[in-house]
């Protein structure tokens, strides 16, 4: 288990590797005895609300879940910097970056934009290498050259001539995160080639050795070291192709499965030398229809362009500015279903008096989405007098509000907390 030390937090470590309650990589955070985890997507009745929004507790039955091997991850962490001071050097980002033709597709066959849209939105490539030329630009466009010092993303490598400015992550498509003050606080990247991992249930362990050429269809393919009863076997597996096991009498052994990781990530630099983590607190954003973006200045509330009474809450940015377009309200996009608590002053400030939850179609029927409903529902019940309602629809529509709009129809409301 690959662990960070949590600087604020003495004797607690964040989860690097997989999470052993969510199986999940980032956010979540376990004790020095790994007796019990802070988990930030798999809801429990023990919670608490912090900067990075609300946090699970899960207790580890020490005899049932045998302690893994630890490996400390060093890091030399700068501590995020201010709001204004993220947009400042942000802002001077967005012009030393561009949108690749591959992204631009993307967003106009796939997505369904308009160029105006993407032009408005800000959207941007991470490109591959020299990565370290547009971090210098950055720098000559601000006033000293500390002030990359404690931006998520950038970071100091070591070179031949000294130590140099550079960027994190993996190439992708970059979507800015804003607040309501119209201040870019962070980016997520949808990366171009996410990760493969592996899906292991029973008696097996396993390792990916190397991605091999896909198959005819284009699936990708990885050779794997599997160890099971002592016994280690190569095994060159496809994408989504499982592998189960089962005993002459029938009885389940193991099931192995190579899948995608993680397609979304923050655009984040904490282990790096001098680099910042995204978190303390983990941005939101706010997402106004396209043609009110040219209008929106930045340290200024968006009242005045649009009516804030009504506010609707949706998962991830690309959803949250598909649905303002579509409906024509303002949206906050949380970077999890879960992070609700992160928005409850911004909705205050804006004079939110009605929110309406948007999240997929099939979050009624995954009994851990549901939960985080509950209990966001109790949330705002208890720590606002804002009306809370869910919006619904039939899933064979569309499974996101952006697939919705896309297809044309809007949700139904249904009134949870009045």
């Amino acid at each position: 288990m690959k662990l960070r030390r949590l600087r604020k937090q003495p004797g607690w470590y964040e989860i690097i590797s997989q999470c052993p309650v969510c199986g999940h990589k980032g956010w979540c955070a376990i004790d020095h005895d790994q007796t019990t985890v802070h988990c930030m997507r798999q809801p429990s009745d023990d919670y608490f609300d912090s900067t990075m929004g609300r946090q699970y507790r899960h207790y580890l039955d020490p005899h049932a879940v045998p302690k893994t091997k630890v490996e400390i991850v060093l890091s030399n962490a700068i501590e995020k910097k201010p709001n204004y001071h993220l947009n400042r050097v942000y802002r001077a980002l967005t012009h030393e970056l561009t949108l690749s033709s591959f992204h631009s597709d993307h967003l106009r066959n796939s997505r369904h934009l308009t160029d105006e849209m993407i032009y408005v939105r800000e959207y941007r490539t991470m490109p591959g290498p020299e990565r370290y030329k547009i971090a210098k630009k950055v720098l000559n466009r601000l006033s000293d050259q500390n002030d990359l010092l404690g931006v998520p993303g950038f970071y100091v490598e070591d070179g031949r001539y000294g130590p140099y400015w550079t960027m994190a992550g993996a190439s992708g498509l970059m979507f800015p995160f804003r607040s309501i003050t119209n201040e870019i606080t962070g980016w997520q990247i949808r990366v171009d080639s996410p990760p493969l991992e592996l899906d292991l249930e029973g008696s097996v362990k396993g390792e990916i050795l190397q991605e091999i050429e896909p198959d005819l269809t284009g699936k990708r393919r990885a050779k794997c070291l599997f160890e099971v009863s002592g016994k280690e076997m190569e095994v060159f597996l496809t994408e989504k192709d499982k592998k189960v096991c089962h005993s002459k009498s029938g009885q389940f052994v193991y099931s192995i499965e190579l899948k995608q990781g993680q397609r979304y990530w923050w655009w984040s630099s904490g282990s790096k030398d001098n680099g910042a983590s995204i978190g303390g607190p983990i941005p939101y954003h706010l997402a106004l229809p396209y043609p009110c973006l040219p209008y929106w200045k930045v340290g200024e509330t968006p009242e005045s362009l649009i009516d804030c009474s009504e506010v609707w809450v949706t998962e991830g940015p690309i959803k949250a500015d598909k649905g303002a377009d579509a409906l024509l309200k303002p949206f906050f996009g949380l970077p999890g279903v879960g992070s609700y608590p992160l928005i409850l002053e911004p909705l205050k400030q804006l004079g939110c008096k009605h929110v309406v939850l948007a999240f997929d179609a099939d979050s009624v029927t995954i009994p851990e989405v549901e939960r985080t409903l509950e209990l966001c529902a109790e949330f705002f019940a208890l720590n606002t007098d804002m009306k809370l309602s869910l919006a619904l629809w039939d899933i064979a529509l569309g499974k996101g509000i952006d697939d919705l709009a896309d297809n044309g129809y809007i949700p139904q409301v249904s009134v949870m907390v009045e």
